[in-house]
C-alpha cells in the first residue's frame, strides 16, 4: 500500500469518525433539548372536524396536568402521548415526534362517520369508514344517511361482529364510495325480516332493496328506473320501486 493510499484512508476514516459524532452530539443534545411548543394538526376529513386543536392537547397533556412544555425531549414518550389523544373515539390515529427545533408534532387522523344510526328512540351513534360503532359528538355533527332498524341494535363496537351487520356496512361503503348514491339516499331502513328499504332524498319513492347483496345489479335497475321511467312518468307519479328480483323492476 503506497503512502498516498494510506493518507487517503486515514482522510476517509477521520472523515467519518466526525461526522459520526457530530451525529450522536445532535442526538444527545435533542434528547436534552426541552419542548418549546406543542404543534397540532387535524387532517381534514371533507370539511367535517370531529376534534380540534384544543381537544387533542387536552388529551396529550391528560386534561392539561402534564405539562409538556418546558419537558425535555428524552424523558416523553411518544407512544404514550399518541394513546392519550387516540382515547377520542373519533381519532381513527395519531402520530407525535419531536422535530430539532423543539417542537412536539401531533398529526390525528379522524375518524369519518358514513352513516347515523337511529334505533327504537335510543341514543344515536355513527358507524365509521372501517365499520366502527361510535357515539355521537354533541360539539360535531356529519351529513351522512341515517340507519334505523326495527330490532335493538346488536352491533357494540363494529359492524363486522356479525355476517349479516358486514353485508349492512359493504351497503353503507357502497353509498358512499358513490358520489350519486351519496347525494341520493337519507335514509336505510333495516327491517326485522332483514330485508332494506332505502328512501331518497329527492324523490319520495320507497325503494324496496330486499336482502343486503347484489348491490351492482341492484342500484344499476335503480338507476335505469331514474333515468328511464321517471323522466317519462313524472318524478312523483310512484310510491315505491321494488329491485330485489333478479332482472325485473317494479313499480307501483
Amino acid at each position: 500500500m503506497s503512502r498516498e493510499q494510506r493518507k487517503s484512508i486515514l482522510i476517509y476514516s477521520f472523515s467519518g469518525a466526525i461526522i459520526v459524532f457530530l451525529i450522536v452530539f445532535a442526538g444527545v443534545k435533542n434528547h436534552n433539548r426541552p419542548v418549546e411548543e406543542l404543534d397540532v394538526d387535524v387532517l381534514d376529513q371533507e370539511g367535517v372536524y370531529f376534534t380540534n386543536d384544543r381537544e387533542v392537547i387536552e388529551l396529550i397533556t391528560a386534561q392539561q396536568t402534564d405539562f409538556l412544555v418546558g419537558t425535555e425531549m428524552g424523558d416523553l414518550d411518544p407512544k404514550v402521548l399518541e394513546r392519550r389523544v387516540e382515547e377520542n373515539p373519533f381519532v381513527k390515529d395519531a402520530e407525535v415526534y419531536r422535530d430539532l427545533e423543539g417542537v412536539l408534532k401531533v398529526k390525528v387522523i379522524q375518524s369519518k362517520p358514513i352513516a347515523r344510526v337511529f334505533t327504537n328512540g335510543e341514543k344515536d351513534q355513527y358507524i365509521d369508514s372501517d365499520g366502527r360503532v361510535l357515539p355521537v359528538n354533541a360539539k360535531h355533527t356529519a351529513r351522512v344517511p341515517l340507519l334505523e332498524t326495527e330490532f335493538d341494535f346488536p352491533w357494540l363496537e363494529n359492524m363486522d361482529e356479525t355476517t349479516y351487520g358486514t353485508q349492512v356496512f359493504e351497503l353503507l361503503q357502497y353509498i358512499e364510495q358513490d358520489d350519486f348514491w351519496k347525494a341520493q339516499i337519507a335514509h336505510v331502513l333495516v327491517k326485522s325480516n332483514g330485508e332494506l328499504e332505502l328512501y331518497p332524498q329527492v324523490t319520495k319513492q320507497k325503494i324496496e332493496f330486499g336482502k343486503p347483496g347484489d348491490f351492482e345489479d341492484k342500484f344499476s335497475k335503480l338507476m335505469t328506473f331514474y333515468k328511464e321511467i321517471l323522466p317519462v312518468k313524472g318524478w312523483n307519479s310512484y310510491e315505491r320501486v321494488n329491485v330485489k328480483f333478479k332482472n325485473q323492476i317494479i313499480c307501483e
